[in-house]
């Protein structure tokens, strides 16, 4: 698809439809780039009707996630992808369609695809950015590199940190693994602010929540942080922007299992890529 006058480039947005993501759709479309958001709901932008396109689809099914993100290929290249989609972990275990902890699907291995998909079809020539929005608690989670966590041993926390984790580390390895593109890949902890990514939380989680939200900061002064991060020129490859544009390194692992965590999340995704 060619890009429209005068738009400054084209962007994927996930979980685009509220919060942060919302906040970051109307940010960018009224710097002038064509804006593509999926979601689980559908949502209007008025007056940027012809700049916009929105993609329903559920991050619990890699199928459907697949099937919408070469769909959307089809039809555009992007300059910049922001992985933002995001779920805080549910009270109690619970699997995907795909039989995987939801946590781990919705918040890594659906981006993972998402990705893959995107760099694949990428032309090596066209630079491209992929932002994953992380989260403060990614400095908690224990390096196990766990794919398939058991019911028995989960916790709320841990499968959230250990999401939050692996994005991070999908930062470092997908440009080692499409060496030849001109790909920047970074992460972004936007510290605690205001969101909705309590969905799954219980009827009192959500009451409190909503009494604090208003002390927290909102989300549209952190998509004000990542757009001007996204807006510097000399990024650094690899590493976790925060709230303030503090640079730190993304924790290093065990580099054998780290390479047995990334066969076993490409044996998950691959039937769904091609």
């Amino acid at each position: 698809m060619q890009k429209p006058p005068g738009t400054t480039g084209k962007i994927l947005i996930t979980g685009g439809t509220s919060g942060l993501g919302l906040e970051l759709v109307k940010l960018f479309l009224k710097k002038g780039y064509e804006i593509v958001a999926t979601g689980r709901n559908p949502v209007t932008i008025t007056g940027y009707e012809n700049l916009f396109k929105f993609y329903r689809v559920d991050l619990d099914d890699l199928g459907q996630a697949a099937l919408m993100i070469r769909e959307i290929c089809e039809n555009y290249q992007f300059d910049i992808v922001i992985n933002n989609a995001g779920v805080l972990s549910p009270p109690r275990f619970m699997q995907t369609v795909n039989d995987l902890e939801y946590t781990l699907q919705v918040n890594f291995l659906s981006h993972l695809l998402i990705n893959e998909v995107i760099l694949r079809k990428n032309k090596t020539g066209n630079p491209i950015t992929i932002a994953a929005v992380t989260s403060p608690v990614y400095r908690i989670a224990k390096g196990d590199l766990i794919v398939h966590p058991m019911k028995s041993g989960y916790r709320p926390l841990k499968a959230y940190s250990g999401s939050k984790l692996y994005l991070a580390l999908m930062c470092n390895y997908l440009p080692e693994r499409f060496p030849d593109h001109k790909l920047m890949c970074i992460c972004f902890d936007p510290g605690t602010f205001s969101s909705r990514i309590y969905r799954m939380q219980n009827k009192t989680f959500r009451i409190l929540y909503r009494i604090a939200s208003p002390f927290m900061r909102s989300p549209g002064k952190v998509a004000g942080a990542i757009a001007e991060i996204l807006s510097t020129k000399d990024l650094s490859n690899g590493s976790i922007y925060d709230y303030r544009k503090k640079i730190r390194s993304i924790p290093q692992t065990d580099e054998s299992a780290g390479e047995i965590f990334w066969k076993e999340c490409y044996h998950l995704i691959g039937p769904f890529v091609d």
